[in-house]
């Protein structure tokens, strides 16, 4: 599996976690093989979704290490480096490598208003300081609304031109039909995945390798069956309106409220601090938005 194409409908998984905010093992295992079970090619665990930010280096790592020891498939891991200290995203992607994972995601270097310059100069110093013990896939994270960075065409010329094929693809979270067109066209070499549910048909009709996105958590199956069928409006409709809903009510918490209603557990639901588990009020009303679609059980 570790050679395996980059491509399908990739889980951003959430995160579970203990009462004490620790990483749930056992849960989060659970979790992403019902995933995979459900047709996702692939496990991105600690992204956006997944509260990468809110854990660290030695956590991340510490968790993927006792998932291998349990029997998870690593090859189908793409964990993400979420992190603007060069010396955790250097161990993550060493750990990630180490472990067999199949690539790894890599968020550009927040908090400080860098140059494209900047960023370029963190991924040559990331990429020269663990070539020599792994050569695992980078998958570059545009999602500017959190990062402040943007990958743009200039940037990711340039890190191509730099380090080739160790720059396997992109995942685009913004959201904008016509900037993961345009990565498709000018980067084919790329693997170009949307984070949005909306994009995803168009995108895969053109070119694009699928999606990387928080959604599958839920509706895995039906995401799926849209990655197959990238012109079945109905499941391209019904999509839209539970992406509608779960964004109003906090996205990745509003993911965990799902999954710990549907799934009847509710240590599901528990976020990591800042972010707080909705209220039952709250939950309520998502539930009650993602039922209006046809939803009943989880997929």
């Amino acid at each position: 599996m570790s050679d395996s194409a980059l491509a399908g409908v990739v889980a951003a998984s959430i995160t579970p976690v203990t009462a004490d905010f620790k990483i749930d093992i056992q849960r989060l295992r659970t979790h992403g093989e019902h995933l995979l079970d459900c047709g996702c090619s692939f496990i991105s665990t600690f992204g956006t979704t997944g509260e990468g930010a809110s854990f660290s280096t030695a956590e991340k790592i510490a968790a993927l290490t006792e998932l291998k020891a349990q029997g998870m498939e690593m090859g189908r891991q793409l964990p993400a480096v979420m992190t603007p200290s060069l010396d955790d995203a250097v161990e993550s992607l060493l750990a990630y490598g180490r472990l067999g994972c199949r690539a790894a995601l890599v968020l550009p270097p927040f908090y400080y208003g860098a140059s494209e310059a900047g960023i370029a100069a963190f991924f040559d110093a990331l990429i020269a300081r663990t070539e020599t013990q792994t050569r695992i896939d980078l998958v570059l994270y545009n999602i500017p609304q959190l990062s402040r960075h943007r990958f743009t065409q200039p940037l990711i010329a340039r890190l191509i031109e730099r380090h080739g094929t160790r720059i396997a693809g992109i995942k685009d979270s913004t959201g904008d039909l016509d900037n993961g067109l345009m990565l498709v066209k000018s980067f084919p070499q790329l693997r170009v995945f949307t984070g949005d549910d909306r994009v995803l048909p168009v995108l895969v009709r053109n070119g694009g390798a699928g999606m990387i996105g928080g959604m599958p958590n839920v509706f895995a199956s039906e995401l799926k069956a849209l990655f197959d069928n990238p012109n079945d409006a109905a499941i391209l409709n019904k999509q839209a309106r539970r992406i509608e809903a779960v964004d109003t009510h906090g996205s990745l918490v509003a993911l965990k409220a799902a999954l710990a209603h549907y799934r009847n557990d509710e240590n599901l639901a528990t976020a990591m601090p800042p972010l707080l588990a909705l209220s039952r009020e709250e939950r309520a009303m998502l539930v009650e938005l993602i039922e209006q679609t046809g939803y009943r059980a989880a997929a």
